[in-house]
């Protein structure tokens, strides 16, 4: 044998040994399935590939695991919104339901009922399916802007994960893959993270979430009408006033004050009603503060994940999860650093370079020092399989 080709046969028994070195320890950790570890076999550049493949793969479903639990527990602190909302509207209802239950027992004449009572009872009834809409649009609201918020953090990630693996697979080992099954390898990998169906939901979510806002924007000037209606005609707002609104709907306060005059019994029940007038005007006001609350906290968490989202309990899924990256976190250096040892030295047998991989592996402040010990225990089996095989 020629000493190129004993160079050759030196320089692939030392790629064989990483190669083989990493092979047996992602086996030991479950990092990858069997068809990704036979193409990996092919060369160091092959499984380097996969595993950056399957580490930014890894981050990315770890990042969003985080962020959808992050996000439901937030969501939770913002749903006692929604849920304000709930329990006010259960209480006005409530309240409307008296009223009603009261009215029937007050054997009213014909004249009474046709000048207020049925009016108001009317009136009442528009106002009662307004805010029960409200309520229900606002439940449907609080969905739409988690999986908006979701869905905002995904595609961030997803555009996080894609620059990464860019930059690491234009980097001196990926580009050392020279073969058209390591290039579309390559290609498949960077085709993953393609974020365009990322941003494409991410518009869909936001779409939806703006278009309900919308609706509930117009429910709320709704109400604001009717409420206007149950007002004095003095203190009514006339800039902000919905003409078309407050055609549809009776001008109750006026006809009260009509009815006042003419009878007498409304007299005895007067600051009865003028209780119901007032708790229209304040129910209006607290769900225009509601949602606009509801919009800011729901945009903060939007915007500011990091600051809305400090130290959250860790399921048993996400931790394991988060440990597998770990791993990949202290492998990919490794690969890297010990695919510069083989042209670096080259000219050592494979016995010194053995040890050489053995020092590397042990060496202080690296960033694979949390996986050495698999990493020297899989060297060890590497090793093994590789001097006793027949042939290379």
């Amino acid at each position: 044998m020629n000493n190129r080709s004993e160079q050759e046969l030196s320089t692939k028994q030392k790629e064989m040994l990483v190669v083989m070195t990493a092979l047996s320890f992602i086996e030991q950790n479950a990092l990858m399935t069997q068809a990704q570890l036979n193409d990996a076999r092919r060369s160091l550049q092959a499984l380097f590939i996969r595993t950056s493949g399957e580490e930014t793969m890894l981050r990315k479903l770890v990042e969003i695991l985080k962020v959808n639990k992050e996000l439901h527990e937030a969501f939770s602190s913002i749903s006692k919104i929604s849920n304000n909302i709930s329990n006010s509207v259960g209480v006005i209802s409530k309240k409307i339901e008296y009223l009603k239950q009261y009215v029937t027992k007050l054997h009213l004449t014909p004249q009474e009922n046709s000048d207020f009572f049925a009016p108001f009872l009317s009136f009442t009834h528009l106002f009662q399916n307004n805010i029960l809409r409200f309520n229900q649009l606002m439940q449907s609201y609080l969905e739409l802007r988690e999986e908006e918020a979701k869905r905002t953090h995904e595609f961030r990630i997803a555009q996080e994960a894609s620059r990464r693996l860019k930059d690491r697979l234009s980097g001196k080992l990926a580009m050392q893959a020279g073969s058209e099954v390591e290039e579309s390898m390559k290609q498949e990998v960077l085709g993953n993270f393609d974020y365009a169906s990322a941003k494409e939901q991410l518009d869909t979510a936001q779409r939806e979430s703006k278009l309900l806002a919308k609706q509930i924007s117009i429910l709320l000037h709704d109400i604001y009408a009717i409420c206007q209606m149950a007002m004095n005609p003095d203190m009514r707002e006339k800039r902000d006033r919905s003409k078309a609104a407050n055609e549809s709907v009776d001008d109750i306060f006026m006809r009260f004050t009509r009815a006042l005059k003419y009878h007498p019994r409304l007299n005895q029940i007067k600051e009865f009603i003028v209780d119901y007038f007032k708790l229209y005007q304040r129910a209006y006001g607290m769900f225009v503060l509601d949602f606009n609350n509801f919009n800011k906290a729901a945009e903060t968490i939007t915007t500011n994940t990091e600051e809305y989202f400090e130290s959250k309990t860790e399921d048993e899924d996400l931790r394991s999860k988060r440990e597998k990256l770990r791993k990949y976190e202290g492998l990919i250096p490794f690969l890297e650093a010990t695919a510069n040892l083989i042209h670096e030295y080259s000219d050592f047998s494979f016995d010194r370079f053995s040890k050489k991989v053995s020092g590397e592996i042990s060496m202080n402040a690296s960033l694979w020092e949390h996986i050495a010990e698999e990493l020297l225990i899989a060297k060890v089996a590497a090793e093994a399989d590789l001097t006793t095989r027949l042939n290379l």
